[in-house]
């Protein structure tokens, strides 16, 4: 073999063993780069089902609030009856009479 060709062959070799290292630095970057994008995607799960259970708590609390009201509003109407039966009552005993909130207005 001459000198020429032990160049060209050793020229050779060198570039294919560059291309080897920057196809595996290529891999490396581009495999982290995936694993990157698979936590971020794994993460936004995480925050989407945390948000959905929040939403639902809210949402139940909201609801059963709403119903307390409702129940406490049906009470008060009822306490409001009573006592302006015993307001008519004790007008009526006194001699009076009793005046009703339509007459009133």
């Amino acid at each position: 073999m001459d000198l020429t060709a032990v160049t060209v062959a050793v020229i050779g070799a060198v570039a294919s063993i560059i291309a080897a290292v920057a196809a595996a630095i290529a891999t490396a970057k581009s495999a982290g780069k995936n694993a990157e994008a698979a936590e971020r995607a794994a993460l936004h799960q995480v925050e989407a089902d945390a948000y959905k259970r929040a939403r639902e708590t809210y949402e139940g609390a909201m609801a059963r609030m709403e119903s307390e009201l409702e129940r406490q509003a049906r009470e008060l109407a009822v306490l409001h009856r009573q006592i302006a039966r015993g307001e008519a009552r004790r007008l009526r005993a006194a001699g009076l009479t009793p005046v009703s909130e339509e007459e009133a207005i």
